[in-house]
């Protein structure tokens, strides 16, 4: 019996010297990991904060302080695109007394910096010539960090702080590991299977973490690369648009026409590029009558869907359907999913090529329905569907669809896939009706 006993006390502590070696492994790695992001997402806007402080010389600052407009004007550009290459939250400068001379911010006042206690170490640093980052800090549930550089005046006197500040949406799911390690903490005396249990969720955890991250540098990466490339390509856009626009007043002919719809089809594509690297997609809602746009849209694609023999239904009411949308970004979905589903049906030669357009009103929605007799969708990338640069075609590049499902979540609405059983797969874009301007 005392040889059992003491086994069982040997097994219990073996138990017990393993989960507590666990435990404490993990709860290095999260501090450790922590770390590392901090200091990872300093460096960033330290280096952020001291290039741009580069461009805002003392020429600059000083016409900022006397409410020069065409200065004001230029940096408050240049702070947008900074916003929208580097995925900030916001940028700013301030005066020497923490007040703020131009802002991203929305709500932007001249009042006093809101953050002035929060992060008053690192301004006092930066307002004694050394750019410094700020601990994180949280605000509304909403993780944030700040860097501030200074800015010289002509006597090479610091004259003002550029402040940049960015979201570490990433310590959300850290935060929520770290309660939940306390959870693994409290019920460390249970058993060795749930151990393992405990051991392998956690890993798993750990791995979405590290792949969202990857993501996420991916995807700023590219939204950076996307926004100088788009930004280049937009110029000769506005004069080919131009010239085709003076050739068909010229000439009036039709094939000038054609000129500028398809430059106005490229600037809407760039338009989606820079708008999937700025991450917001804005909306201006004005009463539309749905039924007419859709109409001209199916009008429009009528002649590219009958010379790849597809066969365009189109179910619009002859009545005025109208419903405040944003006219730019419903048109854009509508021809997004007109596009695919001809497309689809195109490169389906099984059946009658065939699209089937429908518009359903309602009292409190309003339904857009695509439909196509293409091969339908992979249940591989059924899941994948709405990502950025997801994409089963040959030369797509996989934004129509991601811009299309943020454009109809910006009116709180919503994007259905299915497939019935004659084999049609249908796009259901569902938009509230709300209320009549």
């Amino acid at each position: 019996m005392v040889a059992k006993r003491k086994a069982a006390v040997a097994a219990i502590v073996f138990t017990a010297l393993v989960l507590l070696s666990v435990n404490i492994g993990w709860w290095w790695y999260y501090q450790s990991m922590t770390s590392y992001l901090e200091r990872q997402l300093s460096d960033r806007l330290t280096s952020i904060a001291a290039t741009a402080g580069l461009y805002l010389d003392a020429e600059n600052i000083d016409n900022l302080f006397i409410d020069n407009l065409d200065t004001y004007v230029q940096t408050i550009n240049y702070l947008d695109s900074l916003v929208a290459i580097d995925s900030l939250s916001e940028v700013s400068i301030l005066d020497l007394d923490l007040n703020y001379l131009v802002s991203t911010r929305e709500d932007f006042t001249e009042s006093g910096y809101l953050l002035a206690q929060v992060n008053f170490d690192s301004l006092q640093q930066a307002i004694f010539g050394r750019t410094a980052a700020s601990a994180l800090y949280n605000i509304d549930g909403t993780y944030l960090k700040s860097a501030y550089s200074p800015l010289y005046d002509y006597d090479e006197r610091v004259a003002a702080v550029l402040v940049i500040e960015a979201g570490a949406g990433y310590f959300d799911l850290l935060s929520t590991l770290r309660n939940n390690l306390y959870v693994l903490a409290g019920g460390s005396a249970g058993a060795v299977g749930l151990l393992l249990l405990f051991f392998i969720f956690y890993n798993r955890r750990m791995a979405q973490a590290e792949e969202q991250l990857f993501r996420a540098g991916s995807q700023a990466a590219l939204g950076r690369m996307v926004a100088v490339v788009s930004h280049e390509v937009k110029n000769p856009l506005m004069i080919l648009r131009a010239a085709g626009e003076r050739l068909e007043k010229k000439y009036d002919d039709p094939e000038a026409s054609f000129i500028t719809e398809e430059v106005s089809r490229l600037d809407s594509i760039v338009s989606g590029y820079l708008s999937f690297a700025s991450g917001d997609i804005a909306v201006n809602c004005r009463e539309v009558d749905i039924a007419e746009l859709a109409h001209r849209i199916i009008e429009r694609l009528r002649p590219e869907a009958k010379q790849k023999e597809v066969k365009i239904d189109s179910e619009v009411p002859e009545t005025p359907v109208l419903i405040s949308v944003d006219k730019v970004g419903i048109r854009q979905v509508i021809l997004n999913l007109m596009l695919n589903a001809i497309q689809a049906a195109e490169d389906n030669d099984a059946r009658d090529k065939q699209v089937v357009f429908n518009i359903q009103p309602g009292h409190e929605y309003l339904r857009i329905i695509v439909s196509d007799s293409g091969s339908g969708i992979k249940p591989s990338m059924r899941e994948k569907l709405f990502e950025p640069f997801v994409t089963s075609k040959t030369q797509g590049s996989g934004l129509g669809l991601y811009l299309c499902d943020k454009i109809v979540e910006k009116h709180k609405g919503s994007i259905i896939i299915r497939e019935n059983e004659t084999g049609m797969t249908t796009f259901e874009v569902k938009l509230p009706m709300g209320e009549k301007k």
